[in-house]
């Protein structure tokens, strides 16, 4: 939706305003524009249940939404309210994912706004983006344009969460800033990735026993990221006599949930669904509960791979369109920086490898796991969220965090 120059004049105005307001360390916002889900929402319900004395509250675009966070412990506020402008006004600490748009930026001046981010794979983003780049004479004026209005906006992040160093550095590019404003704190993600209360606040229970997985089934999970593009433009057609013929004898359930912004109807067209291979709809199952639970991962550029990488699982690489990103278009380098080159490009040829590596007869995708757990440099320490509560609380002047 387009946003006229009187709206703008408006939320600037108020923005600037809010930068004079007292604001209360004691009151944390969070907010998501895909729902309450991910790091927003992982961060959230720790704050909530290991630091009580912090008012948590949760900015939802729907009614479901906020009863959601309700129900885990949270306050929430329906955005567009008084009531969610008012806690926003208030807030000391503002926490996003995806942008500004996660909650309402007019009512932010003065706020710690806190990008969480929503993982870092390979694709290039903000500044760094292909289209953000001058390509002839004419562009030059209209990018740098464009530029310094995204420098501009992203300059009011007070503080970017890096995972870990390979992403610290595509973030230092990516927002045009110093050192200073990027720490490699892990991830919220890692807590629920790695196990323990997180997973069982965000999954709910026995998520396998709840996707009717039975304990002898071995589990592949495919996480493939958005392409601008479409899907119709990339994602191969699967029969079941494919499927089958190489799973056949197998225990193998492969379990395909597209990215948010994916076109759930090509994906429907062009895979047979059945007891081997079943679509996820996107809203439905938490896909970092599912790297928790999966025995193994198919994705491309995406951070899933880094993310999964902490299991020490095997990961497998099918990229049918890598034609398309040859010479690093589109990323900050090219996918055999942590494929080592042995990505696929077809699906008998990714069955095949799954099979093996389930029945423990290739080690490829364990490699594949290590190289890019080692790549990304990741903060592995259990605690994400806590060294994140701890930093925030520490530059907002809420005092040290309870033990």
């Amino acid at each position: 939706m387009r946003v006229g120059p009187l709206a703008r004049l408006r939320t600037g105005v108020s923005y600037v305003l809010g930068r004079f307001g007292r604001r209360d360390p004691g009151t944390w916002v969070f907010g998501n524009q895909k729902g309450f889900r991910d790091n927003p929402r992982y961060l959230a319900e720790h704050v909530a249940h290991h630091h009580p004395d912090v008012e948590v509250w949760w900015i939802a675009r729907r009614e479901g939404e906020a009863a959601a966070a309700r129900d885990a412990g949270l306050r929430a506020a329906l955005r567009g309210t008084q009531e969610a402008a008012g806690v926003q006004r208030r807030a000391a600490a503002a926490f996003l994912s995806n942008g500004f748009q996660d909650l309402q930026p007019e009512h932010l001046g003065g706020a710690f706004v806190v990008d969480l981010r929503h993982g870092k794979g390979l694709k290039r983003v903000l500044l760094d983006m292909d289209d953000k780049r001058p390509t002839s004479w004419w562009r030059t004026p209209l990018a740098a344009l464009q530029a310094w209005w995204i420098r501009r906006r992203l300059g009011r992040i007070s503080l970017i969460v890096a995972p870990g160093e390979m992403a610290r550095q595509m973030y230092l590019s990516a927002y045009g800033t110093d050192p200073s404003r990027v720490q490699i704190l892990g991830s919220p993600r890692f807590d629920v990735i790695e196990g323990g209360d997180a997973f069982e606040r965000a999954s709910g229970g026995d998520l396998r026993a709840r996707l009717g997985v039975h304990g002898d089934d071995y589990v592949v999970l495919w996480l493939p990221t958005w392409r601008e593009a479409g899907d119709a433009a990339w994602l191969p057609r699967l029969d079941a006599q494919t499927l089958d013929g190489c799973l056949d004898g197998t225990r193998i359930v492969l379990l395909a949930k597209p990215h948010p912004f994916s076109d759930e109807a090509v994906y429907r067209e062009r895979l047979p669904e059945g007891p081997r291979l079943r679509l996820l709809p996107e809203a439905d199952v938490d896909a970092n509960c599912l790297l928790r639970v999966a025995d193994a991962l198919v994705t491309d550029f995406s951070s899933a791979a880094f993310d999964f990488a902490l299991l020490d699982r095997p990961l497998h690489f099918f990229v049918p369109d890598i034609d398309d990103y040859r010479g690093g278009k589109g990323l900050y380098e090219p996918l055999d920086t942590i494929s080592g080159g042995s990505h696929h490009t077809d699906w008998p040829s990714l069955l095949a490898a799954v099979r093996d590596a389930a029945a423990g007869t290739d080690a490829t995708g364990l490699a594949n796991a290590r190289r890019t757990l080692a790549r990304g440099g990741l903060n592995a320490e259990p605690g994400s969220s806590e060294r994140i509560y701890r930093v925030v609380a520490s530059s907002i002047g809420l005092g040290p965090a309870d033990d």
